[in-house]
């Protein structure tokens, strides 16, 4: 369990660590909305979509026997939604920072990281 924490923790301090050394000031983007901006014009149902997850990966992590990949995906998985959560809960917002020119789309690495966490966990679900 002391990994799992560790990862999560280690996600939470990237992002933010990442977005003062990275960010583009001019390509910053308050997301009110979930990962890639879904929901954006709910910003509590998306503050509590996102508490319910987190209660859901920990459960998942507690109470079922996970291998390693699954756990570090689960692991991922917390630390993004921890990070995202915490920032809804403090600024009502998530700053996503990370902007593709070629496509019109701005995130955060904790999205990145829910995002890869969620497909590890499905690959090795399903071997």
């Amino acid at each position: 369990m002391l990994r799992v924490v560790t990862i999560a923790a280690l996600c939470i301090d990237i992002e933010h660590i990442g977005r003062i050394f990275l960010a583009d000031s001019e390509n910053l983007v308050l997301n009110y909305g979930m990962a890639f901006s879904l929901l954006s014009g709910y910003p509590s149902l998306t503050m509590w979509l996102s508490v319910i997850a987190i209660v859901m990966i920990i459960a998942v992590l507690a109470f079922t026997n996970l291998n390693e990949w699954e756990k570090f995906g689960y692991s991922l998985m917390l630390g993004g939604a921890l990070s995202n959560c915490a920032e809804k809960f403090i600024l009502g917002y998530v700053i996503d920072w990370i902007h593709f020119p070629f496509i019109p789309l701005t995130i955060n690495l904790a999205d990145v990281e829910v995002s890869l966490g969620a497909l590890i966990a499905l690959l090795n679900f399903m071997r």
